[in-house]
């Protein structure tokens, strides 16, 4: 088994590489993205993770669905801009709420619309991105020919209960899929679970290595993963 290096985690940078590597995992290509402000030394907003799942997705060789929670349609493409927050009261940033050049920025780098496309998605998606918007809504997101986009909260160390009734990726729906994934109790014909882990990248290397050396044992924990890092209480 490959040895990571690790060194300089903190929770709020372990909670953005869990959402990406769960939307990873979920068939999505997944990147970060700073939207440029005309104001110099600013910009107007960081998207944490801005992931898209090709309509055609598939990985049967390894033998599992996509999560039931992020309620995927086959013959869609879905983009979706995930906020990560270490805290269940926290929500999207305010220029994802007030500002709707914001957004119609995203959603050009996307590239998935025509201008026209994206001033129309742009005003529908707006208003799912204020608090208060019902777990049906959200998911459903905004759907524009064969395309659905949508916005995503994640906060790691909330529970289910924390977020009742909104569309929010926590902790414990990560840890079971990463669980599912890297340590299946049989070996998989077809799907090799043991390779050199450096391959996943600097950025996520040393948090699938915590969760191949867990394979085995007890379900996977944030606090285990904290140490794992070597990560103090406070930070």
């Amino acid at each position: 088994m490959t040895h990571v290096d690790i060194c300089g985690w903190r929770k709020p940078e372990i909670h953005e590489a869990l959402a990406t590597l769960y939307l990873r995992l979920n068939g999505y290509f997944t990147t970060g993205l700073i939207v440029h402000s005309p104001d110099w030394g600013a910009n107007r907003t960081e998207t944490d993770c801005l992931a898209v799942r090709e309509q055609h997705h598939c990985q049967p060789e390894r033998g599992i669905e996509t999560s039931e929670f992020l309620a995927t349609s086959s013959g869609e493409v879905d983009l979706v801009i995930c906020e990560v927050k270490s805290v269940p009261e926290e929500r999207f940033n305010e220029s994802l709420r007030n500002d709707p050049e914001t957004i119609r920025s995203l959603l050009r780098w996307a590239g998935l619309f025509d201008e026209r496309q994206v001033c129309s998605v742009a005003e529908r998606l707006q208003p799912l991105f204020d608090a208060g918007v019902d777990l049906a809504t959200a998911r459903n997101g905004v759907l524009e020919g064969r395309c659905r986009v949508r916005a995503l909260l994640s906060c790691p160390p909330a529970s289910e209960q924390d977020c009742q009734g909104r569309w929010c990726l926590v902790g414990s729906e990560i840890l079971r899929f990463a669980d599912e994934c890297f340590s299946p109790a049989e070996r998989r014909p077809a799907c090799s679970t043991r390779y050199n882990f450096r391959q996943w990248g600097y950025a996520l290397a040393p948090i699938v290595q915590y969760f191949k050396l867990s394979a085995g044992g007890d379900p996977s924990t944030l606090e285990g993963l904290y140490a794992h890092l070597g990560v103090r209480p406070q930070q």
